[in-house]
């Protein structure tokens, strides 16, 4: 026991050093303010909270969501070290880095309960080290990472159930499922995942009714708890769909409808798989994402030796072997699910400590099938020292280029002296003309600074925009911030140009700031009249 502890701490020593270090960077994200630090600073300061789509609990309006389909779990989360701490980056990333320790230690409870010490330590050694779960547990309200340790957690109550059959772990998975949908919708695919794996495991039970379910048949009070508990954890969703009157199923709706989701999806989300996987290139706002390649052959010898166990049916194969189903099937799942922007990799953030469990479980699998085998052996073991070595130099490599650039693009360190230009300037009113400048700046100014977003959320500037910059000129002291060109997520500079011409108005550009790199970044100006 003593010697589990020790390594467990060491394990948790590496994840935070590798993690923890260079908390600032990249630079505060759009997300990371708006969906955790600006309504966990209005908590903590005891301002008026801005909920989203004004729907809130008590006279405060405590937030039930951060968007249509994010629970509010982050924000909550992050309320005493906002507390204690202020409004900065810290207090923002460091909660996200305290779950994700707490994630490891759930794998590896989950990990123990099914395959026992040795893989444990083997399957959290592989997810505190690998580069996509180090980076984006710096930055967990990007990925939702609350449901990470929800996820594990749900699987080790799902195990224990297995193992035990009583009704108390029964209500605990409920609990943690309902509570996974509600912290993100895409924790459906988790569920999903669980539903396929036991469906195909029990086809013969399903065919031949007198065969045993595996791994057991629910009693009635085990389902009922279940049941009960999805209930219980999934009431903050249905609460705020019902007081929003379901404008986001209207949304879901609308992203069947247009195709956001179906098998076509397949190929592209596959694509991502593998980047997040290998961690390779999808980190390119970090200046340099060189990935671990042997990721690919790793992942892709253990499920091998997964299905090579279970055919032997070797005693407990058929564990394994769920995992990698339940992997599969939520993976398959992921192109029939709509996601309103778009597809991107860091959606797939759900499946991390699955892979790398497989991994590990699969290197015990392979090593079980070799044991008469020496060489074989000593293979496996130089492989899996390769693995978390390239793992490690790849996190080392990436933080040498954030240290440099701090960050690319919307993560760019340069918001930070975006806050400061606009604290020292102290415009009587502030506008930003585009995505991924307001809830930055309004955190880290501590609200005193509120840029108002006028730009609108199109492809193009809608019938409206006018109508909302126009009376801003003749305000005077307002400062209007856009991107540089190369930098602009939302096109709206030429309107904005034209219409303060059409108005008798002149643009003068008042201040840049650059990116590390010198770069500029943002631009700031003010209009006079012609």
């Amino acid at each position: 026991m003593k010697k589990t502890v020790f390594a467990l701490a060491l394990i948790l020593g590496a994840y935070f050093s590798l993690a923890g270090q260079q908390l600032d960077l990249p630079g505060l994200h759009n997300d990371e303010a708006q969906e955790a630090g600006l309504p966990a600073l209005q908590i903590a300061s005891g301002a008026p909270v801005s909920a989203f789509r004004n729907v809130g609990i008590g006279p405060r309006h405590f937030p039930l969501m951060v968007q249509d389909y994010i629970g509010a779990l982050h924000v909550y989360i992050s309320v005493p070290f906002m507390a204690a701490f202020g409004p900065n980056t810290f207090s923002v990333r460091l909660p996200a880095l305290l779950i994700g320790a707490i994630t490891l230690l759930l794998t590896f409870g989950f990990t123990r309960s099914g395959w026992g010490n040795p893989v444990a330590l083997l399957s959290t050694v592989l997810l505190a080290v690998h580069p996509s779960f180090v980076f984006w547990s710096r930055q967990g309200t990007l990925v939702a990472s609350v449901t990470l340790a929800i996820a594990m957690a749900l699987l080790w109550a799902a195990a224990r159930w297995c193992k035990h059959g009583n009704t108390r772990m029964a209500l605990a998975a409920g609990l943690l499922a309902g509570t996974g949908v509600y912290s993100k919708i895409l924790f459906v695919w988790i569920l999903g995942g669980i539903a396929g794996a036991a469906l195909l495991l029990n086809l013969t039970y399903l065919v031949r009714a007198r065969a045993p379910a595996w791994p057991r048949r629910p009693t009635l009070a085990s389902t009922l708890a279940a049941a009960g508990g999805f209930a219980v954890g999934v009431t903050p969703l249905l609460a705020f769909h019902a007081l929003s009157r379901g404008v986001a199923l209207t949304l879901a709706g609308k992203m069947f409808s247009t195709g956001a989701a179906g098998w076509g999806q397949l190929w592209g989300r596959l694509d991502h798989f593998t980047a997040v996987l290998t961690a390779q290139n999808h980190f390119w706002y970090l200046g340099s994402s060189p990935g671990n390649r042997l990721w690919l052959w790793a992942f892709s010898l253990a499920v091998l030796a997964i299905v090579a166990q279970a055919t032997r049916r070797d005693a407990h194969a058929r564990r394994g072997l769920a995992l990698v189903l339940l992997l599969a099937t939520s993976v398959l799942l992921v192109p029939l699910t709509p996601t309103p922007a778009g597809l991107f990799p860091h959606h797939l953030a759900l499946f991390t400590p699955l892979w790398t469990t497989v991994v590990a479980v699969g290197a015990a699998a392979g090593a079980h099938l070799a044991r008469q085998h020496r060489a074989a052996l000593i293979a496996i073991a130089f492989g899996l020292t390769a693995l978390v070595s390239g793992d490690v130099t790849a996190d080392l490599h990436m933080h040498r280029a954030l240290a440099k650039g701090g960050g690319e693009g919307p993560h760019s360190a340069a918001i930070y002296a975006l806050a400061e230009r606009l604290k020292s300037l102290q415009p009587a009113h502030t506008v930003a003309l585009d995505w991924g400048i307001a809830p930055q700046v309004r955190y880290l100014t501590s609200e005193r600074i509120t840029p108002s977003e006028v730009f609108g959320y199109g492809y193009a500037a809608d019938a409206g925009f006018g109508a909302r910059v126009q009376p801003l000129f003749q305000q005077p002291g307002t400062v209007f911030v856009l991107h540089t060109p190369e930098e602009t997520i939302f096109q709206r500079r030429t309107e904005f140009t034209e219409i303060a011409a059409n108005s008798g108005y002149v643009l003068q550009k008042i201040g840049v700031v650059r990116k590390r790199s010198g770069v500029p970044m943002f631009e700031l100006f003010v209009v006079n009249k012609e």
